[in-house]
C-alpha cells in the first residue's frame, strides 16, 4: 500500500504511482505551493531542533507528532484554545488535516501532548529545597511563569477531584509534594497543605487567565480598555457610590499589579501552613 494517499497540500485523494517513490502531491501546482511554503519558513530556535528530519522532494519536512505538537502551542499561546483544529493545525504546517491523524488521533489527543511538552518545557528543580516554605515558594513560581507563558493550560491541569492522567503533572506533584520531606507529615495532612497551596496558586492564576481572555476578545471586537477597566466599572470608582469596595478597589486595583498580589497572597498562604505546623509541634 502507498505511504500516502491524499495530496501533503489540498488533501485530494492521490492515484498510486506506477514505479518510483510515492506520490505526495496531486499536481505541480500544490508541489509548487509547498515549496514556496517551504521557502518563506523563518529559521528559528525550535526548527534548528529539528536537523536530520527527512524531507520530501519538495524540501517540506515530513510531518512528526513533535512538530504537530508544537505548532498546536503556537496556536493555543497566541489565540487560545477556541483557536485549535486539527485543520487548523494542518494549515500552519502546509499540510493536509488527514495527514495529521497519521500521528495525532484526535484533537483531544493533541491537547493532551501538548499539555505534557509544556510541563516538560518547564524544567523541575534539580537539588532539594532548603525548607519546606522555600520548596512551595519556588514550585507557586514555577507554576505562575507557567500559567503565563501557557495560558490555555490552565484549565487541563486544575486542581479536581478527577485524577489527571499525565506523567508530567504526576512529576509536578510529586516534586512539589517533596518540599515536606522530613517533618515527618501523615499523606493526609501533606494533602491537605497542598490543597490549600495549589487551589491558591490556580485561583490568582485564574484571574490572569481570564483578563488574558478578555483582552482577546476586546481586540477582536475594537473594545478599548483601561488598565484592564471598562465603563461598567467606572462606577465603582465614584467617591461615595460605594463606601467600602470604592476605596479598597482605588487602593488595591486601580491598576491591577496582579504579580504584586500573588506574592503577598502566597506569603500569607505560607504563613498559615506554617502557623498550622507550629501549633502541632512540627518543624
Amino acid at each position: 500500500m502507498p505511504e500516502q494517499m491524499v495530496c501533503g497540500v489540498c488533501g485530494n485523494d492521490l492515484e498510486s504511482a506506477e514505479r518510483g517513490r510515492p506520490r505526495r502531491f496531486c499536481s505541480h501546482a500544490c508541489r509548487a505551493r509547498a515549496y514556496r511554503a517551504r521557502k518563506a519558513e523563518k529559521p528559528t530556535e525550535a526548527s534548528s531542533t529539528e536537523e536530520g528530519v527527512p524531507e520530501d522532494e519538495a524540501g517540506i519536512p515530513h510531518l512528526t507528532a513533535g512538530r504537530i505538537v508544537r505548532a498546536g502551542i503556537a496556536i493555543a499561546d497566541a489565540e487560545g484554545l477556541d483557536a485549535l483544529s486539527m485543520r487548523r493545525v494542518a494549515t500552519d504546517l502546509g499540510a493536509s488535516t488527514m495527514a495529521l491523524y497519521r500521528h495525532v488521533a484526535s484533537k483531544d489527543d493533541l491537547v493532551a501532548l501538548m499539555v505534557e511538552a509544556a510541563l516538560t518545557g518547564a524544567p523541575l528543580p534539580d537539588t532539594p529545597p532548603r525548607d519546606w516554605r522555600h520548596g512551595l515558594e519556588r514550585a507557586a513560581r514555577r507554576d505562575w511563569e507557567l500559567y503565563h507563558r501557557h495560558p490555555w493550560i490552565l484549565s487541563k491541569v486544575l486542581v479536581t477531584t478527577r485524577t489527571h492522567s499525565s506523567r508530567a503533572l504526576a512529576a509536578d506533584s510529586e516534586s512539589t509534594f517533596s518540599a515536606f520531606d522530613g517533618l515527618g507529615l501523615e499523606p493526609a495532612d501533606a494533602f491537605r497543605y497542598m490543597f490549600m497551596f495549589a487551589s491558591y496558586v490556580q485561583g490568582v492564576a485564574l484571574t490572569y487567565v481570564s483578563d488574558v481572555e478578555a483582552e482577546r476578545r476586546a481586540r477582536r471586537t475594537d473594545r478599548c480598555t483601561v488598565n484592564g477597566t471598562d465603563d461598567g466599572r467606572s462606577s465603582l470608582y465614584e467617591p461615595g457610590a460605594y463606601p467600602r469596595l470604592g476605596p479598597a478597589m482605588r487602593a488595591g486595583a486601580d491598576p491591577w499589579d496582579l504579580d504584586a498580589l500573588f506574592v503577598s497572597g502566597l506569603a500569607g498562604v505560607l504563613d498559615g501552613i506554617a502557623a498550622d505546623l507550629a501549633r502541632r509541634g512540627i518543624g
